[in-house]
């Protein structure tokens, strides 16, 4: 398929492809990031840029030692965090990111075919297949025909302070210069890539033995421990002390999280300080105000103070209000709900002119007397915030018997419509006109959704 020209483009991206981040400035090649050579690419060798795209960010970097088994993951499903997995790790948590250095057929199938996890790999595996773990037999897919795949190169000569600036990615010693290699090290290298300058290390134990391998089931024999352990002591005693001082002189931020890790070159933080930090910028994403947001930005001073729920239009903070509260009686609803009598009164006269009147103008009222508020909003059905017109479907008439003449007032088929009510629900049914909504004004804007 031919690609076509864009019949318009817009004026200040084309300005910002033309002139980068200044008009009068080059760009420099030899920044911060050291991004002289591409650093990743897709299965055809086509370069991907995304160098610096996490600018100045934290991230948690989860090995597989044990202890992160012992770790509440919920904390780590809050707005603000970016994780990075390492091997089999996404079968306790699923990472944001992982990588790997091994062959694929080490590797779960759900990684390699999750697309919501960005997988790094050395630019090797790209054409091997992978193993099916649930049928247990190998599978004639290749690594590269899988979703969200990127690929690196390696080198395998660790010199500390080259490893922040090759221009391929280091991770350890070759058994011709000692050997010992880690996937760790590659982690940490693409998380400074990315532009992460925090990194909280997770269930780095540094640690093992054949009763207590990973925080996933997985079986290690005697000669598997003992070739960790070995990597392990050179991670702790070569590795990381070296990178230290190379890390600190660029900005990038290493902390264990785990008290009782072998490694201890690096600041202690605690689990819960560590997604504290990492979260309050954010501010209080749960409860953040967004009304008024859509106003133009000379507008917004007018509206600095947030008004009460009573004096707005839209009904969604009700809602949000109502669901959070644990809402469950209608006699709750009344109390906690605060909707304006005006409101109310609107809806009455709406559902009068229009639904009853086009659909049931044979039908006789409940009665002449207009029935109070109280009345309306303890017969509506209770789901969540929207002020709806909804059908009754049996009155309730306890403590209001002179509500009603007689037999004659209902119709015969007692599931007709036969009065007016105020439901608060969470979802608009297909029988009902949404235009009876109060809120019917359009969106700002009509692209968000």
């Amino acid at each position: 398929m031919v690609r076509r020209r864009s019949m318009r483009n817009d004026r200040a991206d084309e300005a910002k492809l033309k002139n980068g981040r200044d008009g009068r400035e080059g760009m420099c090649t030899d920044y911060e990031f050291y991004q002289s050579n591409p650093m990743f690419f897709t299965r055809d060798v086509s370069q991907l840029n995304m160098v610096g795209q996490y600018r100045g960010g934290s991230i948690f970097l989860i090995s597989n030692g044990p202890s992160f088994g012992e770790l509440d993951h919920s904390l780590l499903r809050k707005p603000g965090i970016v994780t990075f997995g390492i091997n089999n790790g996404p079968a306790s948590f699923r990472p944001n990111f992982w990588t790997c250095v091994d062959d694929p057929s080490r590797f779960l199938k759900s990684i390699w075919l999750d697309p919501y996890i960005t997988k790094f790999i050395p630019m090797s595996l790209f054409e091997r297949t992978f193993f099916d773990n649930d049928e247990w037999k190998m599978t004639n897919n290749k690594v590269g025909d899988c979703p969200n795949v990127i690929g690196y190169r390696r080198n395998e000569k660790f010199v500390a302070n080259r490893f922040l600036k090759e221009d391929t990615i280091n991770w350890g010693n070759h058994s011709e210069f000692g050997g010992g290699r880690t996937v760790l090290l590659a982690a940490l290298r693409i998380c400074f890539l990315l532009g992460f300058r925090k990194v909280y290390l997770l269930g780095v134990d540094m640690k093992m033995t054949e009763e207590s391998t990973y925080h996933f089931d997985e079986q290690r024999s005697k000669g598997a421990v003992k070739g960790n352990m070995n990597t392990y002591k050179r991670i702790k005693d070569e590795y990381m002390p070296e990178l230290k001082p190379v890390f600190e002189k660029e900005g990038f931020k290493v902390f264990n999280c785990n008290p009782d890790s072998g490694l201890t070159c690096f600041p202690m933080v605690s689990y819960d300080d560590a997604v504290r930090e990492t979260t309050a910028m954010l501010g209080d994403v749960e409860n953040e105000r967004t009304w008024g947001m859509y106003n133009k930005p000379e507008e917004k001073g007018k509206w600095a103070v947030e008004p009460p729920d009573e004096e707005k239009t839209n009904t969604v903070r009700k809602k949000r209000t109502a669901v959070k509260e644990g809402i469950e009686t209608k006699e709750q609803v009344s109390a906690s709900n605060n909707m304006s009598t005006s409101m109310v009164q609107e809806v009455i006269e709406r559902a009068k002119q229009k639904e009853f009147a086009e659909q049931n103008a044979s039908i006789k009222p409940l009665r002449q007397e207009e029935p109070s508020i109280e009345q309306i909003l303890r017969g509506a059905k209770i789901a969540g915030g929207d002020v709806r017109i909804v059908k009754i479907q049996n009155v309730d008439n306890e403590n209001n018997d002179d509500n009603v003449d007689g037999d004659n007032d209902f119709p015969e088929d007692r599931n007709q419509t036969v009065g007016v009510t105020v439901a608060i629900e969470e979802e608009f049914d297909e029988d009902i006109d949404e235009n009876m909504c109060i809120d019917d004004e359009p969106d700002d804007d009509p692209d968000d959704d």
